[in-house]
């Protein structure tokens, strides 16, 4: 046999083999085209239909009406709210139904002709920096371009000399730290490392090397076993989430307005998820290898990139968004900064201490109940 017949068949041969291994295919194929995807859709600074609050002190003055209108015109923003007084704006802000107050003054159109001009405020949720920068960016330009419009000629009632200011206020983050938006995702993403990825690379390995499977015909219950061997990774978990706390408030100054037991409850609820996600991974694989690249590609990536960690949630795809709804560190992220930055009770976020214990509760016995059927010892 020559050399090209040889070779010809060692690449035929590898051929029949990749074709054969479907899981090779996906990784070659499937994966690469579905991250693509994920982060073209998912990878955006463009920020539409950002829900705002309108205080208009003017009572329906004209230039008023026109700011308003003028701002929902390029579909950027969409009046949620319209508030009565100032009070009111930050009750807005604590329910999360609003990103930007925009505050109108009394006498707004007749300031506008006056030396100085009139001042219109923008206020900013800052507890996600990029988010309220993106946001303040666009209306403070959309008033600029009123301006401009008022400036020239033929505006009859609003004629050339109007002037229209800005005054910006950002609300949770006056410093403007970074800190704030990285830190609870942080504690997101050390979470799905050391609850989820290792307990899930954990017991793929005992399975296996077969230890499991002995350990699971000793007289302990294998259910035993498996709490037994999670609750480690519960423990380390909690420290390092405090630890990541701590670091935050005494190096970044991160506040915590809200309660600590709320945010211990959070971060519990939280682990748990993550370790039932873990068990259900090292379940339905046979290697820790396999387990790895699940936790990462299944588990990692979605709290980086479906979690508003980074990229704003309302911006994605309707699609993407009731994904992110299954995401455990979405809940997580809008839970802790509610709770640490603006110090709401812990009754008013009973949602996503609702949806994380409802998560935890099935994610850990359907995780458990699936690991504990697929070691069951053969009689």
């Amino acid at each position: 046999m020559t050399i090209r017949s040889r070779f010809l068949s060692i690449v035929g041969k590898e051929w029949r083999h990749i074709l054969r291994e479907r899981r090779t295919l996906s990784m070659l194929f499937v994966i690469p085209l579905a991250l693509v995807l994920l982060f073209g859709y998912v990878i955006s600074t463009d920020v539409d239909h950002t829900p705002v609050a309108v205080l208009d002190g003017s009572q329906g003055d004209p230039l008023a009406r026109r700011l308003v209108q003028k701002l929902t015109a390029a579909d950027r923003f969409r009046v949620e709210r319209t508030l009565r007084s100032e009070a009111e704006i930050d009750a807005a802000f604590r329910t999360g139904t609003i990103r930007l107050a925009v505050v109108i003054p009394p006498h707004f159109g007749s300031d506008a002709r006056r030396p100085g001009g009139a001042q219109v405020q923008l206020i900013a949720d800052a507890s996600d920096l990029n988010l309220a920068t993106t946001v303040l960016s666009y209306a403070t330009g959309i008033i600029a371009e009123l301006d401009a419009e008022l400036n020239d000629d033929g505006q009859g009632d609003l004629r050339q000399g109007a002037t229209l200011r800005t005054d910006v206020r950002m609300m949770y983050n006056p410093e403007l730290k970074s800190a704030y938006m990285f830190v609870p995702g942080v504690i997101a993403m050390i979470v799905m490392i050391v609850a989820a990825l290792m307990t899930s690379v954990t017991l793929a390995r005992e399975k296996e090397t077969g230890t499991l499977r002995l350990l699971t015909i000793s007289p302990l219950k294998a259910r035993t076993i498996v709490l037994g061997k999670v609750v480690p990774y519960f423990v380390l978990t909690a420290i390092s989430t405090a630890s990541i706390m701590l670091l935050g408030t005494a190096v970044f100054g991160i506040p915590c307005h809200g309660s600590l037991w709320g945010v211990a409850l959070l971060c519990s609820l939280f682990i748990l998820s993550a370790i039932g996600l873990g068990i259900l991974i090292s379940a339905m694989v046979r290697t820790q290898q396999a387990a790895l690249t699940a936790a990462l590609l299944g588990l990692f990536m979605p709290t980086m990139l479906l979690s508003g960690f980074i990229f704003p949630i309302a911006n994605m795809p309707v699609v993407l968004q009731w994904l992110c709804q299954a995401v455990p560190a979405t809940w997580f992220i809008a839970g802790i900064k509610n709770l640490m930055f603006k110090g709401v009770p812990v009754a008013e976020i009973w949602l996503p201490i609702a949806i994380l214990g409802a998560l935890a509760t099935v994610l850990f016995a359907a995780a458990l109940a699936l690991f504990l059927r697929c070691e069951k010892p053969t009689r």
